[in-house]
């Protein structure tokens, strides 16, 4: 009996991404303020705002670290966290932390700050949003990056057929849970552009 190839739904892969953007910037209204501030509504970069120093322009480090994303306290730009309490009484903390911001992208990474289990990794996941075109796609996930549309079974990396739908998907489900049952810790700030 032959197996049904795995074809690509670019639509609904799509349609997760978008979602995924549109999930973003409920549970990070700042996300847009901080790139209107840096490079204003005309998409120039403002002059005040010139310090390379502001605003990190470097590509985030992957090497060892078990949560896949290496960066200090003062290199993130802003960050948000929210509490999930479970019926059993657990409380998980989400960290959303936006990472770069360049003009027509940023870069942010959606993190679990609570270990559940000694044996496994809290999960990470860098998410790269492209605002032109109002979409945000992850991009890596616990430290594993460039993932392909489509992978050949088998593969040396064990990764399914549909791993970066996979991804997107838990990505989308994860946002969600956060909007419907997360509590912010801090009540957003927005930053004005005018």
């Amino acid at each position: 009996m032959r197996s049904s190839r795995y074809r690509i739904d670019l639509v609904r892969q799509m349609a997760d991404c978008d979602a995924n953007f549109i999930r973003l910037l409920k549970l990070v209204p700042e996300l847009e303020s901080l790139r209107d501030a840096r490079f204003g509504a005309a998409g120039k970069a403002c002059p005040e705002q010139e310090n390379p120093a502001a605003m990190p322009r470097q590509q985030p480090q992957f090497a060892g670290a078990a949560c896949g994303c290496e960066r200090s306290e003062q290199q993130q730009v802003y960050a948000r966290e929210f509490v999930i309490h479970s019926p059993a009484g657990d409380e998980v903390r989400i960290r959303i932390s936006v990472l770069e911001v360049f003009r027509y992208t940023s870069t942010l990474a959606v993190s679990q700050l609570t270990r559940l289990s000694s044996w496994i990794e809290p999960p990470v996941i860098l998410v790269r949003v492209y605002h032109d075109a109002a979409t945000a796609e992850a991009i890596a996930y616990q430290g594993h990056k460039a993932f392909l549309a489509r992978y050949a079974i088998p593969n040396p990396t064990m990764y399914h057929q549909d791993e970066k739908r996979q991804i997107n998907e838990f990505l989308g489900e994860w946002l969600n849970l956060c909007l419907q049952a997360g509590h912010s810790l801090k009540t957003p700030m927005f930053i004005c552009a005018a």
